[in-house]
């Protein structure tokens, strides 16, 4: 096909002329005219060249432009080129229209494109497009652009048999002509047959493969799916659901690496395939693969060789010192036709794991149907958003040496009209898991907005208020914009307000994050890190972020009964000290660890010892009637 297109590009090449309308060429910018001015090519005959007998830009694109000016009132100049470059007339002219620019050529004065038509060179095709410079309003590259999707192939190829006769001086004969258009009329004719066979199973193909890795998609999967439960089969079947850690990966590595590793899987998975077994990328980061096994013994070792296989790319790479594939798989039972259901809960399964040591699960009827409670707990969390029935309780913090209220951390709990009081953990997981939990994060800060608001030119108003902010909330684009628009309906001062970084996953975005927290501190919120001491939460925090607050995680202060402990907890509190930053001691529950805590440098304490979390609306009783211990 490649060189029908070509032979066919050469016929339409070799014949033509045309009148072209508003469009003009001058040798520099006339102040006040009122036309769009233009950098052309000067020798890529006949798309677009100088004539200088009649000191004009010729050839196609020329004339598409002509047929844009008389179809939308737009004038265009082309100046003359006199040895500058493109990038020289844009910038010194401000030109506002670069024509015949070639996509994917990248130049730094091209801000937008848009194609006008292809053709084939050799093996490789060639699209020819109007480029937009700094200087192109948006009305104009609207304009513009809707002009030239108008312009039908019918007029193009018009465009280009014209202008190809105009430019050709080797054939004047008319029956020549004659003959050439007999043959580019068949060959048009035998190119429209081929195409509209390859264009069809083309599409038909395109519907069920994965363009980045060329095996099959969803689609592809239900397909044989379907056709696999619809066949009779002596061996057992079993579907494996493999997620790769992205997050993981393109912190530590790159975009780059993800893409290469997505690539790597897709072609470990076609090399593992059998006969009658198939394989597919179901999301950006996750495949499945459907596979026959005589028993479940046999199945587990085909699900150990194919990791093993996976795991050769993160045994290459000396940054890789955690799992990057992670698997579930089922065996699927005889009367079992629901590939959504399936694939649903391996995904579900999957997930769990992420992030962690264990790299594969098997899947039971118990875990399955989980996962199917998981899904019906998510839609009552999201009902639960709705209706309001997620409430701030208020844990209070006390300084370490006075033991006076100075502040509280804000935390949530689902006040369930059927179940009662529901704990964070038996929902944080699931929001985590569905990409939602920065719905949390930011109700959970108007909630804290208002709360603020309210003890404003009250007895309470000196107290600060912390509000948890997951790493993947921090990382988003718009999360700044949210800030804003939440807090700047309350008013209260803004550095009674910690925006606190909790401890739960790796950012998937660490530049984006920073930048965030960078504007929340130039707001006037102030900066906690959590669980300082464990996990996520490592020293390079404090370089990345304009850290003010550290709390130290209740684990290390347990570990105080023993020496080593008691030296990595002052130790901990005298590099914060260091850094002028505050220290706050979690996880105080009882008078031993107080009498601890008491003696040592930590500036605040937090804990069931001196107060429980209570609803907002008990706190300002609880403050009342709170006495220092």
């Amino acid at each position: 096909m490649r060189k029908i297109s070509g032979i066919i590009l050469l016929m339409l090449m070799l014949f033509a002329s045309t009148a072209f309308a508003e469009v003009y060429t001058a040798d520099y910018v006339t102040d006040g005219e009122n036309t769009v001015y233009v950098t052309g090519q000067e020798n890529f005959h006949p798309i677009e060249y100088y004539n200088s007998q009649t000191g004009k830009y010729e050839g196609v694109m020329p004339a598409v432009l002509a047929d844009i000016s008389e179809k939308t009132g737009i004038d265009f100049t082309y100046l003359r080129r006199d040895g500058k470059s493109q990038s020289e007339l844009v910038k010194n002219e401000k030109v506002e229209l670069v024509s015949a620019y070639i996509a994917g050529r990248k130049a730094d004065f091209a801000v937008d494109e848009v194609k006008v038509f292809s053709y084939v060179s050799g093996e490789q095709k060639i699209n020819i497009c109007l480029a937009f410079t700094e200087y192109a309003d948006e009305a104009l590259v609207s304009m513009i652009s809707k002009a030239v999707q108008n312009i039908s192939e019918a007029e193009i190829n018009g465009i280009l048999l014209t202008e190809s006769r105009h430019y050709s001086d080797e054939v004047s004969e008319l029956s020549t002509m004659i003959f050439a258009i007999c043959v580019f009329v068949v060959l048009l004719v035998a190119m429209f047959f081929f195409n509209a066979v390859n264009v069809k199973k083309q599409i038909k193909l395109n519907r069920v493969t994965d363009a980045q890795t060329g095996i099959g998609n969803l689609l592809y999967f239900e397909r044989n799916f379907e056709k696999m439960t619809a066949e009779a089969s002596v061996k057992e079947r079993y579907i494996a659901y493999i997620i790769l850690n992205s997050n993981y990966l393109m912190l530590y590595h790159n975009e780059n690496a993800f893409n290469d590793v997505v690539k790597y899987t897709a072609n470990i998975l076609e090399s593992y395939m059998k006969p009658n077994e198939f394989a597919a990328r179901i999301t950006e980061n996750g495949f499945a693969i459907a596979f026959d096994a005589s028993d479940d013994k046999a199945a587990q070792n085909r699900i150990m060789e194919m990791i093993r296989k996976l795991n050769v790319y993160t045994e290459t790479e000396e940054k890789s010192d955690k799992p990057v594939f992670y698997v579930s798989a089922y065996k699927m039972d005889k009367e079992e036709h629901s590939c959504e259901f399936i694939l649903f809960n391996l995904r579900r399964n999957c997930n769990k794991i992420l992030g962690t040591d264990t790299q594969i699960v098997f899947c039971d009827s118990h875990k399955m149907n989980s996962a199917v409670e998981e899904k019906e707990l998510l839609e009552s969390i999201i009902n639960g958003f709705e209706n309001n029935e997620f409430k701030v309780y208020l844990q209070f913090i006390v300084d370490n040496h006075t033991k006076k209220i100075i502040s509280a951390e804000a935390l949530s709990r689902w006040e369930n009209p059927k179940q009662g009081l529901v704990m964070p953990g038996k929902y944080i997981g699931v929001l985590e898991n569905e990409g939602m939990i920065s719905h949390l994060d930011y109700y959970m800060f108007e909630m804290v907005c208002r709360q603020l608001h309210k003890w404003k030119e009250t007895e309470y108003e000196n107290i600060t208020i912390s509000c948890n902010f997951t790493r993947i909330t921090l990382s988003e684009n718009d999360f700044m914009e949210k800030i804003k628009e939440i807090s700047s309906k309350y008013v209260f001062e803004k550095s009674k307000l910690i925006i606190e970084i909790t401890e739960d996953t790796i950012e998937q975005d660490r530049d984006n994050a920073r930048n965030n927290v960078l504007a929340c501190r130039e707001m006037g919120f102030r900066i906690a890190l959590d669980d300082m001491g464990s996990g996520y939460t490592s020293l390079r925090n404090l370089c990345d972020y304009p850290i003010q607050i550290v709390k130290i995680d209740r684990d290390i202060l347990l570990k105080t009964n023993e020496e080593h402990g008691r030296d990595l907890f002052a130790g901990i509190i005298a590099l914060a000290h260091s850094l002028n930053l505050k220290v706050v001691c979690e996880g105080v529950e009882n008078e031993e660890l107080d009498s601890f805590v008491t003696a040592t440098e930590c500036d605040y304490v937090q804990g069931w010892y001196y107060s429980k979390a209570c609803p907002a609306k008990d706190c300002e009783t609880f403050l009342c009637e709170y006495a220092p211990k």
